[in-house]
């Protein structure tokens, strides 16, 4: 029996071991491995792309069709605010400036309105989830609400400004020392162009004084200026006289401009003021012309208006 098995054992040869693969040795060989690996790995990246090329294409085609039908809708929906408000306008012609800022304020949500949902479908076209987004603005609100706060004033106080009709589109206003006329009015903003023609945006937050001067009427006043030696009898009767013939040639005066004598005392004159009612944007013009005669008078007169000149050296 031990015989067998020594026969055995000598018969069956013994398997050798597998000899391993030789691990890549040395900088050039590793860095050619690893080159192989991103040049598969591109190749594949590349062909994922391909394969999804039209479904991206498909949805930016999609995506371009929601922003030109957007762009429409606004469009026409602008239109239509436009001839909704002038059509209610026209039944009461003195409400005119108040329809063009409710125009301009309906306007101005509208376009807020149509720009968030054209942004939201996009976005969920492109698989964004809209609802995440604003779950996860609901959650950061509080912090953000610090940062939105000057937002929020402006759109509260422009509400405000819309609902007490304090101004309206048209109207010449000076607000925070800023002089023009009322051009839009938004919800966040006042836009209104002064008399060099610069647009002036206002936030809606920083309206504190607020001057109107296009309710009822507007008068013009002109402080005149005069010498203390001439006796003010005779200077208020001269004003008075021309005042009179100036009712008659000023276009824009329907009375005879108040003369009231004296109202204040200056350092080298005695201040004389003229006051008239007029049309609302023309105080500057006849202001102007009123100035214009009363120089032209004193000069007539002899009356030398006080001035101050330089000491000579």
């Amino acid at each position: 029996m031990q015989n067998l098995l020594i026969a055995a054992s000598r018969a069956t040869p013994t398997p050798l071991p597998a000899t391993p693969t030789p691990a890549p040795t040395g900088l050039t060989e590793v860095m050619k491995a690893e080159g192989k690996d991103a040049f598969a790995a591109a190749i594949d990246t590349a062909k994922a792309a391909w394969n999804s090329l039209p479904h991206v294409v498909v949805r930016l085609i999609l995506a371009l069709g929601v922003l030109i039908l957007g762009l429409i809708i606004l469009k026409i929906g602008k239109l239509i605010i436009r001839k909704v408000v002038r059509r209610r306008s026209l039944k009461n012609p003195a409400a005119v400036h108040r329809a063009d800022t409710r125009r301009s304020i309906i306007t101005s949500i509208f376009n807020y309105i149509m720009f968030f949902v054209m942004a939201t479908v996009i976005l969920r076209l492109f698989g964004v989830d809209v609802t995440s987004i604003l779950a996860a603005a609901g959650v950061v609100g509080v912090a953000v609400a610090f940062g939105a706060q000057t937002l929020v004033k402006d759109i509260l106080s422009g509400l405000f400004i819309w609902g007490e009709g304090s101004i309206a589109v048209g109207d010449i206003v000076t607000i925070n020392d800023l002089s023009g006329t009322v051009e839009s009015i938004s919800i966040r903003t006042t836009t209104i162009r002064n008399y060099n023609g610069n647009l002036c945006t206002i936030p809606n937050g920083d309206i504190r004084t607020l001057t109107n001067m296009s309710r009822s009427f507007k008068r013009a006043i002109v402080n005149v200026p005069c010498p203390y030696e001439e006796n003010q009898e005779r200077i208020v009767a001269m004003v008075r006289e021309e005042m009179a013939i100036a009712a008659e040639e000023i276009e824009g005066i329907n009375t005879v401009p108040e003369v009231m004598s004296i109202v204040s005392f200056d350092t080298h004159a005695v201040i004389l003021q003229i006051a008239v009612p007029c049309p609302i944007g023309e105080h500057w013009r006849i202001e102007r012309d009123i100035r214009t005669r009363v120089k032209a008078r004193f000069d007539c007169e002899g009356i030398i208006m006080p001035h101050y000149t330089l000491p000579k050296e």
